[in-house]
Protein backbone atom coordinates (compact mmCIF):
# COMPACT_ATOMS: atom_id res chain seq x y z
CA UNK A 1 0.00 0.00 0.00
CA UNK A 2 3.19 2.26 0.88
CA UNK A 3 4.62 1.44 -2.44
CA UNK A 4 1.10 2.10 -4.11
CA UNK A 5 0.05 5.54 -2.83
CA UNK A 6 4.13 7.01 -3.00
CA UNK A 7 4.37 5.92 -6.81
CA UNK A 8 0.48 7.72 -7.07
CA UNK A 9 2.01 10.85 -4.90
CA UNK A 10 5.49 10.86 -7.31
CA UNK A 11 3.58 10.39 -10.41
CA UNK A 12 1.45 13.66 -9.88
CA UNK A 13 4.71 15.58 -8.56
CA UNK A 14 6.10 14.16 -12.09
CA UNK A 15 2.52 15.99 -13.97
CA UNK A 16 3.37 19.17 -12.01
CA UNK A 17 7.06 19.17 -12.23
CA UNK A 18 6.49 18.40 -16.57
CA UNK A 19 4.41 20.78 -18.72
CA UNK A 20 4.01 17.44 -20.69
CA UNK A 21 4.54 13.77 -20.29
CA UNK A 22 3.88 11.76 -23.64
CA UNK A 23 3.99 8.40 -23.59
CA UNK A 24 3.76 6.27 -26.62
CA UNK A 25 3.36 2.39 -27.90
CA UNK A 26 2.61 1.78 -23.75
CA UNK A 27 0.83 -1.20 -25.18
CA UNK A 28 3.63 -2.98 -26.68
CA UNK A 29 4.71 -3.66 -22.68
CA UNK A 30 3.18 -7.35 -21.69
CA UNK A 31 0.24 -7.76 -19.34
CA UNK A 32 1.98 -10.54 -17.81
CA UNK A 33 5.50 -12.32 -16.97
CA UNK A 34 9.06 -11.11 -16.40
CA UNK A 35 10.38 -8.17 -18.08
CA UNK A 36 13.67 -5.89 -18.08
CA UNK A 37 13.11 -2.53 -19.43
CA UNK A 38 16.20 -1.48 -20.74
CA UNK A 39 16.30 2.44 -20.96
CA UNK A 40 18.78 4.98 -21.98
CA UNK A 41 20.48 7.47 -19.05
CA UNK A 42 20.57 11.08 -19.41
CA UNK A 43 18.71 12.59 -16.16
CA UNK A 44 19.48 10.27 -13.13
CA UNK A 45 16.72 9.41 -10.79
CA UNK A 46 14.35 10.78 -12.60
CA UNK A 47 14.24 8.82 -15.36
CA UNK A 48 13.70 5.62 -13.51
CA UNK A 49 10.63 7.89 -11.93
CA UNK A 50 8.91 8.43 -14.99
CA UNK A 51 9.53 4.46 -16.12
CA UNK A 52 7.74 3.29 -12.74
CA UNK A 53 5.14 5.58 -12.72
CA UNK A 54 4.12 4.86 -16.64
CA UNK A 55 3.90 1.80 -16.72
CA UNK A 56 1.18 -0.38 -15.19
CA UNK A 57 3.52 -3.13 -13.44
CA UNK A 58 5.18 -2.88 -10.40
CA UNK A 59 9.09 -2.76 -11.31
CA UNK A 60 12.45 -2.80 -9.11
CA UNK A 61 15.33 -0.88 -10.40
CA UNK A 62 19.15 -1.27 -10.40
CA UNK A 63 20.71 2.01 -9.11
CA UNK A 64 24.09 3.14 -8.07
CA UNK A 65 24.89 2.19 -4.10
CA UNK A 66 26.36 5.46 -3.63
CA UNK A 67 22.79 7.00 -3.51
CA UNK A 68 21.55 5.03 -0.70
CA UNK A 69 23.98 6.28 1.69
CA UNK A 70 21.89 8.92 3.39
CA UNK A 71 19.56 7.04 5.54
CA UNK A 72 16.19 9.17 4.62
CA UNK A 73 16.97 8.43 0.80
CA UNK A 74 17.95 4.88 1.59
CA UNK A 75 14.20 4.41 3.02
CA UNK A 76 12.57 6.29 0.57
CA UNK A 77 14.52 4.03 -2.34
CA UNK A 78 14.17 1.04 -0.81
CA UNK A 79 9.91 1.68 -0.80
CA UNK A 80 10.78 2.64 -4.87
CA UNK A 81 11.79 -0.51 -4.89
CA UNK A 82 15.33 0.45 -5.76
CA UNK A 83 18.17 -2.03 -5.73
CA UNK A 84 21.91 -0.98 -5.30
CA UNK A 85 24.32 -1.80 -7.48
CA UNK A 86 28.23 -1.55 -6.72
CA UNK A 87 30.72 -0.05 -9.25
CA UNK A 88 34.79 -0.40 -9.34
CA UNK A 89 34.61 2.99 -8.34
CA UNK A 90 33.07 2.01 -5.08
CA UNK A 91 36.11 -0.17 -4.19
CA UNK A 92 36.93 -3.92 -5.75
CA UNK A 93 35.41 -5.60 -2.41
CA UNK A 94 32.22 -4.01 -2.71
CA UNK A 95 31.28 -5.27 -6.56
CA UNK A 96 31.56 -8.68 -5.44
CA UNK A 97 27.90 -7.81 -3.47
CA UNK A 98 26.79 -7.64 -6.86
CA UNK A 99 26.47 -11.36 -7.18
CA UNK A 100 23.87 -10.93 -4.59
CA UNK A 101 22.03 -8.49 -6.59
CA UNK A 102 22.11 -10.52 -9.40
CA UNK A 103 21.00 -13.49 -7.95
CA UNK A 104 17.61 -11.61 -6.40
CA UNK A 105 17.12 -10.28 -9.86
CA UNK A 106 17.08 -13.68 -11.22
CA UNK A 107 14.80 -14.89 -8.65
CA UNK A 108 12.83 -11.57 -9.26
CA UNK A 109 12.24 -12.08 -12.70
CA UNK A 110 11.52 -15.60 -12.66
CA UNK A 111 8.70 -15.05 -9.80
CA UNK A 112 7.19 -12.62 -12.61
CA UNK A 113 8.24 -9.23 -11.73
CA UNK A 114 9.63 -6.46 -13.55
CA UNK A 115 13.44 -5.18 -13.46
CA UNK A 116 14.29 -1.38 -14.30
CA UNK A 117 18.00 -0.85 -15.72
CA UNK A 118 20.31 1.82 -17.32
CA UNK A 119 23.08 -0.01 -18.94
CA UNK A 120 25.26 2.71 -20.42
CA UNK A 121 26.62 2.51 -16.89
CA UNK A 122 26.16 6.68 -15.91
CA UNK A 123 24.01 9.07 -16.86
CA UNK A 124 24.83 12.05 -18.92
CA UNK A 125 22.77 15.34 -20.35
CA UNK A 126 24.20 14.54 -24.02
CA UNK A 127 21.13 13.27 -26.67
CA UNK A 128 22.97 10.14 -27.67
CA UNK A 129 23.05 6.35 -26.49
CA UNK A 130 26.51 5.65 -24.86
CA UNK A 131 27.88 1.99 -25.35
CA UNK A 132 25.92 -0.65 -23.65
CA UNK A 133 27.69 -2.75 -20.30
CA UNK A 134 26.95 -6.38 -20.17
CA UNK A 135 25.62 -5.90 -17.09
CA UNK A 136 22.10 -6.61 -18.29
CA UNK A 137 22.61 -9.18 -20.27
CA UNK A 138 24.33 -10.66 -17.04
CA UNK A 139 21.21 -10.58 -15.88
CA UNK A 140 18.84 -11.85 -18.67
CA UNK A 141 21.00 -14.62 -19.67
CA UNK A 142 21.82 -15.41 -16.17
CA UNK A 143 17.85 -16.07 -15.81
CA UNK A 144 17.01 -17.91 -18.50
CA UNK A 145 19.76 -20.24 -17.72
CA UNK A 146 18.90 -20.73 -13.70
CA UNK A 147 15.58 -21.06 -14.50
CA UNK A 148 14.37 -21.48 -18.55
CA UNK A 149 12.42 -18.42 -17.90
CA UNK A 150 10.16 -16.63 -20.70
CA UNK A 151 11.88 -13.61 -20.14
CA UNK A 152 10.90 -10.11 -22.11
CA UNK A 153 13.32 -7.42 -22.60
CA UNK A 154 11.50 -3.96 -23.34
CA UNK A 155 13.83 -0.99 -24.81
CA UNK A 156 12.67 2.36 -23.79
CA UNK A 157 13.41 5.53 -24.86
CA UNK A 158 13.75 8.87 -22.86
CA UNK A 159 13.36 12.19 -24.56
CA UNK A 160 13.54 15.70 -22.64
CA UNK A 161 12.91 18.78 -24.42
CA UNK A 162 15.21 20.16 -21.74
CA UNK A 163 16.53 18.36 -18.81
CA UNK A 164 17.34 20.55 -15.89
CA UNK A 165 14.11 22.86 -16.57
CA UNK A 166 11.02 22.90 -14.33
CA UNK A 167 8.03 22.65 -16.37
CA UNK A 168 9.71 21.35 -19.42
CA UNK A 169 8.70 18.38 -21.73
CA UNK A 170 9.57 14.54 -21.55
CA UNK A 171 8.51 11.59 -24.08
CA UNK A 172 9.04 7.99 -23.36
CA UNK A 173 8.78 5.48 -25.97
CA UNK A 174 8.62 1.83 -25.17
CA UNK A 175 9.71 -0.38 -28.20
CA UNK A 176 8.90 -3.89 -29.49
CA UNK A 177 9.94 -6.47 -27.09
CA UNK A 178 12.84 -8.69 -27.48
CA UNK A 179 12.56 -12.08 -26.00
CA UNK A 180 15.93 -13.30 -24.58
CA UNK A 181 15.37 -17.14 -25.14
CA UNK A 182 16.12 -16.14 -28.92
CA UNK A 183 19.63 -15.39 -28.01
CA UNK A 184 20.61 -17.76 -25.74
CA UNK A 185 22.52 -20.63 -26.91
CA UNK A 186 25.25 -20.90 -23.43
CA UNK A 187 27.98 -19.17 -24.49
CA UNK A 188 27.39 -16.13 -22.34
CA UNK A 189 30.25 -14.08 -24.36
CA UNK A 190 28.83 -14.78 -27.87
CA UNK A 191 25.21 -14.60 -26.57
CA UNK A 192 26.02 -11.59 -24.59
CA UNK A 193 27.43 -9.54 -27.77
CA UNK A 194 24.71 -10.30 -30.28
CA UNK A 195 22.08 -9.37 -27.29
CA UNK A 196 23.88 -5.91 -26.83
CA UNK A 197 23.88 -5.14 -30.20
CA UNK A 198 19.98 -5.94 -30.89
CA UNK A 199 18.95 -3.73 -28.09
CA UNK A 200 21.51 -1.03 -28.68
CA UNK A 201 20.02 -0.91 -32.42
CA UNK A 202 16.20 -0.32 -30.70
CA UNK A 203 17.10 2.03 -28.35
CA UNK A 204 18.89 4.12 -30.95
CA UNK A 205 16.11 4.51 -32.33
CA UNK A 206 13.37 5.59 -29.80
CA UNK A 207 16.16 8.33 -28.59
CA UNK A 208 17.33 11.53 -30.59
CA UNK A 209 20.66 9.78 -31.00
CA UNK A 210 23.48 11.74 -32.81
CA UNK A 211 26.13 9.39 -33.59
CA UNK A 212 28.74 12.24 -34.73
CA UNK A 213 30.81 12.57 -31.49
CA UNK A 214 33.41 14.85 -33.20
CA UNK A 215 30.66 17.27 -34.85
CA UNK A 216 27.68 16.54 -31.84
CA UNK A 217 27.72 20.50 -30.60
CA UNK A 218 27.70 22.17 -33.99
CA UNK A 219 24.55 19.27 -35.33
CA UNK A 220 22.95 20.30 -31.80
CA UNK A 221 23.30 23.67 -32.34
CA UNK A 222 21.33 23.19 -35.97
CA UNK A 223 18.40 20.93 -34.47
CA UNK A 224 18.00 23.77 -32.11
CA UNK A 225 18.60 26.37 -34.98
CA UNK A 226 15.52 24.48 -37.12
CA UNK A 227 13.32 23.97 -34.10
CA UNK A 228 13.76 20.45 -33.82
CA UNK A 229 11.09 18.37 -31.39
CA UNK A 230 13.28 16.47 -29.29
CA UNK A 231 10.64 14.80 -28.16
CA UNK A 232 9.78 12.92 -31.03
CA UNK A 233 13.49 10.85 -32.14
CA UNK A 234 11.92 9.66 -35.46
CA UNK A 235 11.27 13.12 -37.16
CA UNK A 236 14.68 14.62 -35.38
CA UNK A 237 16.70 11.47 -35.51
CA UNK A 238 15.99 11.94 -39.87
CA UNK A 239 16.62 15.43 -39.60
CA UNK A 240 20.51 14.69 -37.63
CA UNK A 241 21.13 12.93 -40.85
CA UNK A 242 19.77 15.65 -43.33
CA UNK A 243 21.94 18.07 -41.71
CA UNK A 244 24.45 20.26 -43.63
CA UNK A 245 27.23 20.90 -41.13
CA UNK A 246 28.23 24.21 -43.59
CA UNK A 247 24.92 26.19 -42.67
CA UNK A 248 25.36 28.84 -40.53
CA UNK A 249 23.86 28.57 -36.47
CA UNK A 250 21.11 30.35 -35.41
CA UNK A 251 20.00 30.95 -32.17
CA UNK A 252 17.03 32.00 -30.26
CA UNK A 253 15.73 33.47 -26.91
CA UNK A 254 12.54 32.39 -25.52
CA UNK A 255 11.66 34.04 -22.66
CA UNK A 256 9.03 36.21 -22.34
CA UNK A 257 9.57 39.87 -20.19
CA UNK A 258 6.13 39.74 -19.29
CA UNK A 259 6.11 36.65 -17.38
CA UNK A 260 9.68 36.94 -16.44
CA UNK A 261 8.18 40.32 -14.27
CA UNK A 262 4.45 37.69 -13.36
CA UNK A 263 6.94 35.14 -11.92
CA UNK A 264 9.21 37.97 -9.67
CA UNK A 265 5.85 38.90 -8.51
CA UNK A 266 4.47 35.62 -7.97
CA UNK A 267 7.79 34.22 -6.32
CA UNK A 268 7.75 36.27 -3.24
CA UNK A 269 5.32 34.30 -1.91
CA UNK A 270 7.63 31.21 -2.45
CA UNK A 271 10.77 33.43 -0.89
CA UNK A 272 12.07 30.93 1.57
CA UNK A 273 12.05 27.53 -0.43
CA UNK A 274 13.52 29.57 -3.15
CA UNK A 275 16.17 31.04 -1.26
CA UNK A 276 17.00 27.03 0.23
CA UNK A 277 17.06 26.23 -3.53
CA UNK A 278 19.45 28.73 -4.25
CA UNK A 279 21.80 27.45 -1.43
CA UNK A 280 21.59 23.74 -2.05
CA UNK A 281 21.80 24.31 -6.27
CA UNK A 282 25.08 25.87 -5.42
CA UNK A 283 26.37 22.71 -4.01
CA UNK A 284 25.20 20.57 -7.06
CA UNK A 285 28.71 19.58 -8.12
CA UNK A 286 27.40 16.99 -11.12
CA UNK A 287 24.52 18.97 -13.68
CA UNK A 288 23.17 15.75 -14.70
CA UNK A 289 21.64 15.78 -10.53
CA UNK A 290 20.22 18.89 -11.36
CA UNK A 291 16.30 18.45 -12.09
CA UNK A 292 16.71 14.99 -9.30
CA UNK A 293 17.26 17.32 -6.83
CA UNK A 294 15.17 19.96 -8.32
CA UNK A 295 12.19 17.55 -8.56
CA UNK A 296 12.79 16.41 -5.17
CA UNK A 297 12.86 19.73 -3.81
CA UNK A 298 9.85 20.97 -5.46
CA UNK A 299 7.53 17.50 -4.77
CA UNK A 300 8.48 17.76 -0.90
CA UNK A 301 9.69 21.03 0.33
CA UNK A 302 7.51 23.34 -1.54
CA UNK A 303 4.38 21.66 -0.38
CA UNK A 304 5.58 21.41 3.07
CA UNK A 305 5.67 25.05 3.03
CA UNK A 306 2.79 26.14 1.17
CA UNK A 307 0.84 23.84 3.90
CA UNK A 308 2.43 25.39 6.94
CA UNK A 309 2.06 28.81 5.88
CA UNK A 310 -1.93 27.63 4.91
CA UNK A 311 -1.95 26.33 9.03
CA UNK A 312 -0.89 29.78 9.87
CA UNK A 313 -3.15 32.03 7.91
CA UNK A 314 -5.99 29.55 9.31
CA UNK A 315 -5.03 30.30 12.78
CA UNK A 316 -5.07 34.13 12.39
CA UNK A 317 -7.60 34.05 9.91
CA UNK A 318 -10.06 31.19 9.35
CA UNK A 319 -10.20 28.17 7.45
CA UNK A 320 -11.63 29.29 3.88
CA UNK A 321 -8.77 31.87 3.82
CA UNK A 322 -6.00 29.09 4.33
CA UNK A 323 -8.15 27.11 1.45
CA UNK A 324 -7.72 30.12 -0.66
CA UNK A 325 -4.35 30.32 0.31
CA UNK A 326 -3.50 26.47 -0.57
CA UNK A 327 -4.78 26.84 -3.97
CA UNK A 328 -3.70 30.00 -5.03
CA UNK A 329 0.08 28.94 -4.48
CA UNK A 330 -0.57 25.38 -6.51
CA UNK A 331 -2.02 26.94 -9.26
CA UNK A 332 0.66 30.05 -9.68
CA UNK A 333 3.90 27.59 -8.60
CA UNK A 334 4.35 26.90 -12.10
CA UNK A 335 5.04 30.14 -13.18
CA UNK A 336 8.14 30.05 -11.14
CA UNK A 337 9.43 28.04 -14.21
CA UNK A 338 10.36 31.50 -15.96
CA UNK A 339 12.62 32.33 -12.83
CA UNK A 340 16.08 32.20 -13.50
CA UNK A 341 16.55 30.39 -10.26
CA UNK A 342 14.75 27.40 -10.85
CA UNK A 343 16.30 27.02 -14.32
Amino acid sequence: MFYNLLKAYIALGLHYFFKRIIVVNQKNIPENGPILFVANHQNALVDALLIATNNRRQTYFLTRADAFKNKLVQYLLERLKMLPVFRIRDGISTVNQNNAIFEQCFDLLNNGYCIGIFPEGNHDLKRRLRPLSKGFTRIALGTVEKYQTELTIMPVGINYSAHQNFRGSVSLYFGKAIHVKDFYTGNFNSDSVKLKAAVSAKMKNLIVHIEDTDNYEKILSQLKANGADFLNPFETNLAVENIDHTNSMASYNTKSRGKMFLANVLSMNSLIPLLLWNRLYKTIKDPVMIATFKFCFGVFVFPLFYLAQGLIIISILNVWAGLAYLVFSVLTAPILAHRNILK
